[in-house]
């Protein structure tokens, strides 16, 4: 004869683990589905021709736009941690008033660093008014801050991460979108990369793990809890 004593302790870590498991997997299932919706627009935007930015941004990922104006001289964003065949260095987001009024956060692309980390790398940019090419690209995630990321009061700033929201300040003229300029515009650097590999079918295959596990965790609490008398 058997009953079912598997204890407290295998208890609670079943009811914390499965559902944490479970959501895991739920997460991973989300993720796939915005990867996908990503690939679709991707797939069907970054051949058109450039256009001018739109009044609403909503859904505008990945759409080519083309921008008149200037940028606004010295008025950069140095991101750092970007590691290009080896070399540190940082992506410029330059900001860029339009001739329609707002103001634009260009991702020019990658500059190499000093080799003094005291040292701010120059960054060289066109005057006057200049035509740009580039593409609204999304934030498809970043990874998460280890520490603070303080600013600089004055410009450049050095900072850790493509903080939109942040860069932009909540003023109605910046616009909290990143425009990556194709290669050969005015002022571009090493262009950031125009392609991504989506691989949506990934985040499917992690979901499946860990459903799998949180499977193997409830057959395994029964299984333990099953003692002979």
């Amino acid at each position: 004869m058997s009953r079912f004593a598997p204890g407290w302790g295998m208890t609670l870590a079943c009811l914390v683990l499965v559902p944490a498991l479970l959501a895991l997997g739920v997460w991973q299932i989300e993720r796939g589905a915005e990867k996908t919706r990503y690939q679709d627009r991707y797939l069907d935007r970054i051949g058109q021709p450039p256009q001018a930015v739109p009044a609403s941004l909503d859904g505008s990922d990945f759409f080519r736009v083309h921008l008149t104006g200037e940028y606004l001289a010295g008025e950069h964003y140095l991101v750092d941690n970007r590691v290009r065949e080896g070399r540190p260095g940082y992506w410029v987001v330059s900001r860029f008033g339009g001739d329609d009024g707002r103001i634009y956060l260009v991702n020019r692309g990658w500059l190499e660093a000093p080799p003094s980390r005291e040292q701010l790398p120059r960054v060289a940019t066109p005057a006057g008014p200049v035509r740009l090419v580039g593409v609204l690209w999304p934030d498809m995630g970043q990874p998460p801050l280890l520490g603070p990321d303080p600013w600089a009061a004055g410009w450049p700033k050095r900072v850790q991460r493509l903080d939109l929201p942040r860069m932009a300040g909540g003023g109605s003229s910046v616009v909290p979108v990143e425009v990556r300029l194709e290669p050969g515009v005015p002022g571009v650097l090493e262009a950031a990369p125009l392609a991504v590999d989506f691989r949506p079918e990934r985040h499917r295959g992690y979901a499946v793990q860990w459903f799998a596990l949180a499977v193997v965790l409830a057959v395994g609490y029964v299984m333990f809890g099953l003692r002979r008398s």
